[in-house]
């Protein structure tokens, strides 16, 4: 089942815009929110909507069975703004066993009711810059091969205070110019990216409905598959003046996971087996590059997957390892000699590190 088809069956009520203006002459920009806690957070990723210096965005707002102080905010910014949707979940649609339900269902019941030709979605701890959509809805009316478009992504604390060591780590990791074949996009992200096209904090692009809507919506693998499901399609833009605000904190959903013991190791195989990708890249790219796309699901997935539980050797987080470790063997048995080789030689470099003298 295509992951937009699993939201259609989903339980929820879709509240219209209470006042609408729009320019005609001017493409609208859905903008998704999904809401459940943390209010203060929740806030200024609303604000940072509500300020946007284009006047044709449409804020869609999902009440994913959020907590009472966070459902009545946005209750209120429903209420009280011109150009927002409002949609209600009585459950909230997160599972520890799913994690990415959330994006299935929340985000594509959004594109689903969204008014916009171009839909993007925020995180309730982003923000974007005042001039992100006006700079996204013009990289989509300078070039009508244009099916997807992104800003740059920057770091910041959970104060909003930029990053600036990874911020300028991201800023280097994007160096596409202003339109890009998204073909050429795709491939140097599963060729290790050695163009460093493509740096992102997970789904940062902005994408024609019709597109998302053609190729079964956003999937549980949406990091990746915003580049090789929907950017292969036409063009991509890219406008470094306008920004998104990736919030690092300790609250983060991946960080929780981790702790959790929760591994991601086979969400991007099973959408690529769901959404039918393989077969789209048949139709697009030559034989060789299908089995460039082929490897990269099975190997270096698998290895990332590996990497991400050695971090937790890194921190000494034990109990996080070794359920990590149970999951993996559960879950992705492939991923376990991975996971034993580089454990086996992180370990090592931690001794090797105790054991040197601390220099004066």
């Amino acid at each position: 089942m295509l992951s937009i088809d699993e939201a259609k069956q989903s339980d929820y009520r879709y509240l219209p815009p209470k006042s609408e203006l729009y320019n005609p002459d001017l493409p609208i920009i859905t903008i998704i929110i999904d809401c459940y806690y943390n209010l203060n957070l929740v806030k200024q990723s609303i604000q940072s909507i509500l300020k946007q210096n284009y006047q044709n965005t449409e804020l869609l707002l999902i009440d994913n069975g959020a907590e009472e102080l966070v459902s009545d905010y946005i209750r209120q910014v429903y209420e009280k703004h011109k150009n927002i949707a409002l949609i209600k979940f009585k459950e909230n649609q997160f599972s520890w066993e799913d994690t990415q339900k959330i994006v299935v269902i929340c985000w594509n019941v959004g594109v689903l009711h969204a008014k916009g030709l171009i839909i993007g979605h925020l995180n309730y701890d982003d923000m974007i810059s005042r001039n992100c959509c006006s700079k996204m809805a013009r990289l989509f009316s300078e070039n009508s091969n244009c099916v997807t478009a992104g800003p740059l992504p920057l770091s910041i604390d959970i104060e909003g205070n930029i990053n600036k060591e990874f911020s300028n780590r991201l800023k280097l990791g994007n160096r596409r110019p202003r339109y890009i074949d998204g073909k050429k996009l795709a491939l140097d992200r599963i060729d290790g990216s050695p163009n460093k096209y493509l740096s992102a904090p997970g789904g940062v692009l902005f994408i024609k409905k019709d597109t998302l809507i053609q190729c079964g919506g956003f999937d549980r693998a949406s990091d990746i598959t915003q580049v090789i499901k929907f950017a292969i399609h036409g063009d991509s833009g890219f406008d470094p003046k306008a920004k998104l605000f990736w919030r690092h904190h300790d609250g983060q959903l991946n960080k929780l996971a981790k702790n959790r013991g929760v591994v991601w190791c086979d969400d991007l195989i099973k959408a690529v087996r769901n959404e039918n990708i393989i077969e789209m890249w048949s139709n697009i790219f030559s034989k060789n590059d299908v089995k460039k796309l082929k490897k990269y699901i099975n190997n270096d997935l698998r290895k990332a997957n590996a990497m991400s539980i050695i971090e937790l050797i890194r921190q000494k987080n034990l109990l996080g390892f070794f359920m990590s470790s149970l999951n993996t063997l559960r879950k992705c048995p492939l991923s376990v000699p991975y996971l034993l080789y580089y454990s086996f030689f992180e370990v090592m470099s931690m001794m090797k590190e105790k054991s040197q003298p601390i220099k004066k």
